[in-house]
């Protein structure tokens, strides 16, 4: 039994080598690419104007460290004691406009930021909209 096993470890450590892969391009011709950085500094504070119970948000466009405008952004509204609250579908996810008009809040006193947004990357959070108060 000792000398088969012997025998087999053995013919496995001469049977196993080592191996190597390499990946050679097909085509010819020359390429690049380029980066782009978020702002260093935090998004334009948003204004915000309500009328009865739908308000209008809207911000002066980020552009990317090293130029090119920001593609979208995140629209936050929080309540009188600074807690996030779920904003409404137009102005929801991605917005890739400078303004958006969510519907249908609900009474109370809100502030909104805006985030510069380009994929799964965020900029910085910029200060709050001033409060304004929806009411009946």
């Amino acid at each position: 039994m000792r000398v088969a096993l012997s025998v087999f470890v053995a013919i496995l450590a001469v049977t196993v080598g080592s191996a190597s892969a390499s990946w050679q391009p097909a085509g010819n011709g020359v390429g690049s690419a380029r980066s782009k950085a978020m702002p260093a500094s935090a998004a334009a504070k948003p204004t915000a104007i309500v009328s009865s119970h739908d308000v209008t948000v809207s911000w002066t466009a980020s552009t990317f460290a090293n130029g090119g405008a920001i593609p979208s952004y995140v629209v936050k509204r929080y309540d009188a004691l600074g807690n996030v609250q779920t904003v409404g579908a137009a102005c929801s996810g991605l917005v890739s406009a400078t303004s958006c008009t969510e519907s249908g809040v609900a009474t109370g006193t809100w502030k909104y930021s805006v985030t510069p947004a380009a994929g799964v990357w965020r900029g910085v959070e910029g200060p709050p909209s001033d409060p304004l108060i929806v009411t009946i």
